[in-house]
């Protein structure tokens, strides 16, 4: 068990337990939780933002943005979110904008999950307490 985490171990979930794991042991059980609640506070904000980049096609935006989202969502563990957004970099770096729609769809969704699982994890243990 891991006696540091802030996050309910062992569930399955769109978060990435290692990933997590890596940034309370960087930072600690506070700063992680401080982090974590950043991101759900700029995450509904950086979709959106990213959302208007694409449609407008701005890709200079859109790469700023997707790097942005990216990043932190694989620092708190959200890997599956992480992953959708590369995805539509890629469909617009190639030229296929019949897949942005369903990449900003798809991104939409999974940002939506993993605020629910972000939110239900970070309630489970308050932050600074040993799980």
């Amino acid at each position: 068990m891991n006696e540091h985490s802030w996050y309910v171990a062992g569930k399955q979930s769109v978060l990435a337990a290692a990933a997590l794991d890596a940034l309370v042991a960087d930072v600690g059980v506070g700063e992680a939780d401080r982090f974590a609640g950043c991101y759900l506070e700029l995450l509904e904000e950086r979709v959106a933002h990213l959302h208007h980049a694409a449609v407008t096609a701005d890709l200079d935006e859109v790469h700023e943005a997707a790097l942005s989202l990216h990043a932190t969502s694989a620092m708190v563990g959200a890997e599956e979110l992480a992953g959708s957004v590369a995805a539509l970099s890629e469909a617009l770096v190639a030229g296929a904008l019949a897949e942005v729609g369903a990449a900003l769809q798809e991104i939409e969704i999974t940002a939506a999950v993993t605020t629910g699982a972000l939110v239900a994890r970070r309630a489970a243990v308050p932050a600074g307490a040993a799980a």
